[in-house]
């Protein structure tokens, strides 16, 4: 009964190394046969991987130009803003100067002008009394009959700078008005032109991870093409390291399989004992 124990253990032993030595052969037929597929399609992916991040590199290349464009246009715009607030700054000084002086220091020389020609008038009138009177003395000879007497026409000049003193409140009001206009216009600048700037530094902030997206990309693409020059020795010295590995096993299963094939010998040739006496 122990003697066909160990010729089944023998039996069970020779058949299980058998399978396992098939499988070994096939796995290593196998990875000699498909280094060549698995190689291709690693290089395939590689390669579709390098052309992405190529696009990538592409893509971000043409958006830095056009981000760089529109920074150099906001730069102008920002400058253009700033000089025309500088502009109107000055033009509401200038216009708040011209409307004191049209409005106030113009007329009040009007009217003081008009003072000084009411008083020229009196004396005119005086003058004129005295040239009339001397007029009618025959002794002297003087013909004084003018059309229109010195007086009288000192007052007209004097009402006719009536109308100058509203055309001027008048101008006043309006350049005020526009002073009012140019005020608030240049608060609206102000208000532009720090929102432009903010503008700038979004893009100079954009431009700057732009670049570090760039350089990643091109550090990227450097390594997928050293990894790419490197796979095929990678897949061989992979492939050589399973084949290695399985002989080893084939090895170790060739050895179990003898030692199988010498138990099954020794106990199938062995005598059967007889337990009889």
């Amino acid at each position: 009964m122990r003697s066909f124990l160990n010729r089944a253990l023998g039996i069970a032993l020779i058949s299980a190394t058998s399978i396992g030595l098939l499988l070994s052969i096939f796995f290593l037929v196998q990875v000699w046969r498909l280094r060549n597929p698995v190689k291709a399609r690693l290089q395939s992916i590689l390669n579709q991987t390098s052309s992405v991040l190529q696009t990538t590199s592409q893509g971000l290349e043409v958006i830095d130009q056009i981000v760089h464009n529109v920074y150099s246009s906001t730069i102008y715009l920002d400058s253009t803003t700033s000089a025309l607030a500088q502009t109107l700054k000055s033009t509401d000084l200038f216009i708040g100067s011209a409307g004191d002086f049209l409005g106030e220091d113009v007329i009040n020389t009007i009217t003081n002008t008009q003072r000084t020609l009411e008083t020229a008038k009196s004396s005119a009138q005086v003058i004129d009394n005295i040239m009339f009177t001397l007029s009618r003395v025959p002794l002297i000879g003087i013909d004084y009959n003018p059309s229109l007497p010195l007086n009288q026409a000192l007052g007209q000049v004097s009402d006719s700078l009536d109308p100058f003193q509203g055309s001027l409140k008048s101008f006043q009001t309006n350049l005020q008005s526009t002073q009012a206009d140019l005020k608030t216009f240049n608060e609206q600048l102000l208000i532009l032109d720090k929102n432009i700037k903010a503008i700038n530094q979004n893009l100079a902030s954009s431009q700057a991870v732009i670049d570090d997206y760039r350089a990643q990309a091109l550090a990227y693409q450097s390594s997928i093409a050293e990894v790419k020059d490197a796979l095929p020795g990678w897949i061989n010295a992979t492939c050589w390291i399973l084949s290695l590995v399985i002989l080893w096993v084939i090895l170790i299963q060739i050895g179990i399989l003898l030692q199988g094939i010498g138990q099954f010998t020794r106990f199938a040739s062995a005598p059967p004992v007889n337990s009889a006496g």
